[in-house]
C-alpha cells in the first residue's frame, strides 16, 4: 500500500474541525483529525512532498521522517499536522489489515470509554477562530434573518465583561444539573470568566473577592450535582504562582478531580510549586508536545493528573506518553475538542492504557455532531461514555455530504 495524495477540510463548529484525508494506491482512504491552527492546512498540503509513495504500515518509520523534517520548525503547529496525518495513516492501517485502531495500538482495556463533558461557563454555542476571535460561523443565519438556523443562538469565547448574566453560581448550577441528567459523571467548568472584581487585566494576579467569587460558581456546582458526580475546573493559563495557589486551596473543599492549567505551561518549575502548595491535583499537557515534556511534569512538577492532548500529541506519541505515566502510577485526562471522528480517535486512544480517568467532549452545543457519523444508528455519547467500535480503522466514517454543509467559506474541501 502506498500514499497517493494527502488532502484537507476544515468544518466551522465551536472551533475549526480540521479533517485530513489520505488516499492509498490500493483505494483504501482513512481519515484524521488536526488540531486547529493558522495555517494548518497548508503545512498538512506540504507533507505530500516527502508522502507520495511512502507505505504508511510502517508507520512509526514514517512519523518519524515526518518530524525529523520540520524539526527546524518544532512543535506547534508542525505537530498539529503531523498528528492529523498519522491518525488518518493508523485509519487506513486499520482498514488495510481490517483491525480497530484500539488492536494496533496494543489491545483495549475497557469496552467503554468515560466522557467528561466541558460546559465552559454557558449553554449557547460558542464559536471563536483559529486566532480565537469569535466569530458566527459561515453556515448560520443571522438571529434576524431567515432560516432554519436562525434560533440558534452564539456565544463567544471571549466573554464580554459587560454581559455576566449568565455568569452566576444559578446559571453554573442549572448547566450541572443539565449535564448530569444527561448521564456525565464528570463535568467541567471555567473560573477565569469577567467578575465584577478585576483589578487588572495583564499582571495574573487575583483579588481576595475574585477568588471567593470563583468559589461560589464552583460551590454551587457542587452543590447542584453532589459528591457522586467528579468536577474539574480549567483556568486557561491565566494566573500567576501565589494567585494560582490561593485559588486551588479556596476550592479544596469542593474536592475536585483536577484544577487544569492554572498557570502558563512553559514553566514547569512553577507548574510544580503550585502543586506542592495544594491538595487539589494540579492537570496540564495539552501544550506539550513531548515525552520528555510530560516525564518533566511527572518528576519535576509531581504532577498526579496529565492532560494531554489527543490531537496535538497523536495516537501513536500519545500511548508512550500513557505508558511513561503509567511506569509513576500517574493518572491522564485527555483534552479533546475535536469533532466525531478525532473522538473517536481519542476513544481509541483512551482504550488502549489502564491509567485512563476519562475523555473530553467539548461538542455538547454544536447542534450537527451526531449528524456528521455516517450511517450513525444514534447519538455516540450514551450515559457519558461511548462504545469502543470493533470495526476496522477508527470505526465511524464522516458523512462528506453532511460535512459540506457546515465547511469553512474559503477553504478547500478534499481537493
Amino acid at each position: 500500500m502506498k500514499i497517493t495524495r494527502i488532502t484537507t477540510a476544515i468544518l466551522e463548529a465551536n472551533f475549526d474541525w480540521v479533517l485530513v484525508k489520505v488516499e492509498t494506491d490500493e483505494k483504501i482512504t482513512g481519515y484524521g483529525e488536526a488540531f486547529l491552527g493558522p495555517g494548518i492546512t497548508s503545512v498538512i498540503q506540504e507533507f505530500n512532498s516527502i508522502l507520495v509513495g511512502e507505505d504508511p504500515t510502517s508507520i512509526d518509520r514514517v512519523v518519524r521522517r515526518m518530524k525529523a523534517s520540520c524539526v527546524h520548525a518544532s512543535p506547534g503547529l508542525t505537530a498539529h499536522a503531523i498528528c492529523g496525518i498519522e491518525a488518518a495513516l493508523l485509519d487506513a492501517i486499520g482498514k488495510r489489515y481490517k483491525l480497530p485502531l484500539w488492536q494496533i495500538l496494543g489491545g483495549k482495556y475497557r469496552d467503554k470509554v468515560t466522557i467528561y463533558a466541558d460546559c465552559h461557563a454557558g449553554d449557547a454555542l460558542e464559536s471563536i477562530s483559529r486566532l480565537l476571535k469569535p466569530r458566527t460561523p459561515g453556515w448560520m443565519k443571522p438571529a434576524d434573518g431567515p432560516g432554519i438556523d436562525s434560533k440558534i443562538s452564539v456565544k463567544h469565547h471571549g466573554w464580554d465583561a459587560s454581559k455576566k448574566e449568565h455568569l452566576t453560581p444559578e446559571s453554573y448550577a442549572e448547566r450541572a444539573r443539565q449535564m448530569a441528567a444527561r448521564g456525565f459523571r464528570i463535568i467541567k467548568f471555567d473560573v477565569d470568566v469577567p467578575t465584577p472584581f478585576e483589578t487588572d487585566e495583564y499582571n495574573r494576579d487575583l483579588s481576595r473577592m475574585e477568588i471567593d467569587y470563583a468559589e461560589t460558581l464552583v460551590g454551587a456546582v457542587r452543590k447542584a450535582v453532589g459528591r457522586e458526580v467528579g468536577l474539574a475546573i480549567d483556568c486557561h493559563w491565566n494566573y500567576g504562582v501565589q494567585a494560582a495557589i490561593e485559588m486551588a486551596r479556596a476550592l479544596e473543599q469542593h474536592n475536585l478531580l483536577w484544577l487544569e492549567d492554572p498557570v502558563p505551561p512553559e514553566n514547569i518549575r512553577a507548574i510544580g510549586e503550585v502543586q506542592r502548595a495544594t491538595r487539589t491535583p494540579i492537570a496540564t499537557g495539552e501544550n506539550h508536545y513531548q515525552r520528555v515534556d510530560f516525564q518533566r511534569l511527572i518528576v519535576e512538577a509531581g504532577l498526579r493528573v496529565l492532560a494531554p492532548d489527543v490531537q496535538k500529541i497523536g495516537l501513536w506519541e500519545g500511548r508512550k506518553v500513557a505508558d511513561l505515566a503509567d511506569m509513576h502510577y500517574v493518572n491522564l485526562t485527555m483534552h479533546n475538542i475535536s469533532s466525531p471522528l478525532g473522538t473517536m480517535a481519542g476513544v481509541h486512544l483512551a482504550t488502549s492504557f489502564p491509567n485512563l480517568l476519562a475523555l473530553e467532549w467539548h461538542a455538547a452545543s454544536v447542534p450537527f455532531f451526531d449528524e456528521l457519523v455516517k450511517g450513525a444508528a444514534g447519538p455516540m455519547i450514551v450515559n457519558g461514555q461511548i462504545t469502543v467500535p470493533d470495526t476496522p480503522g477508527v470505526g465511524v466514517s464522516i458523512d462528506e455530504e453532511v460535512a459540506f454543509k457546515y465547511r469553512k467559506p474559503g477553504e478547500a474541501f478534499f481537493e
